[in-house]
């Protein structure tokens, strides 16, 4: 999922929805991509993404640490994390869910992935019926939310 990210993380701030918990919950639920940005600065090579920041592992110690700073952001930072690999293990990448304890990476291998940065991998994802689907039925939910938190 690639723009879908956006409105899922919007719908889980839904919850208690004010612009701080937006930013939040965009934040925690992109927070698995910042994997890429390693990636983009040569620090890592390009097979480091989607690996250890896609685990529950990694959504685990994230949400332990928000949880000492505000635990009442704790579980978003949770549900934001989780719900980013929700909509990624649809791609042929798969995920390391239980990464450091079991390496298999899971995939439901409903879209060919296209890549992790650039036009390129916009306009391939965006080929893909299956993305539009994925991303159609998200914005609806976010959108369904949204008229229940607006009355």
């Amino acid at each position: 999922m690639q723009f879908g990210h956006v409105p899922l993380a919007l719908a889980i701030a839904t919850y208690d929805w004010s612009p701080r918990t937006a930013v939040f919950c965009l934040a925690a639920h992109m927070l698995p991509n910042a994997d890429s940005l390693v990636v983009r600065a040569g620090f890592a090579k390009p097979s480091f993404h989607c690996t250890v920041t896609h685990s529950i592992f990694f959504a685990t110690v994230v949400s332990a640490l928000v949880y000492l700073v505000s635990p009442h952001y704790a579980p978003f930072a949770m549900v934001a994390i989780l719900t980013h690999y929700m909509a990624d293990i649809g791609s042929t990448v798969g995920q390391p869910l239980l990464w450091p304890f079991h390496k298999k990476s899971y995939t439901l291998h409903l879209f060919e992935d296209t890549g992790y940065w650039g036009w390129g991998m916009l306009t391939g994802y965006y080929r893909q019926p299956m993305s539009w689907l994925l991303e159609g039925t998200v914005i609806v939910f976010f959108l369904y939310r949204l008229s229940v938190v607006t009355g």
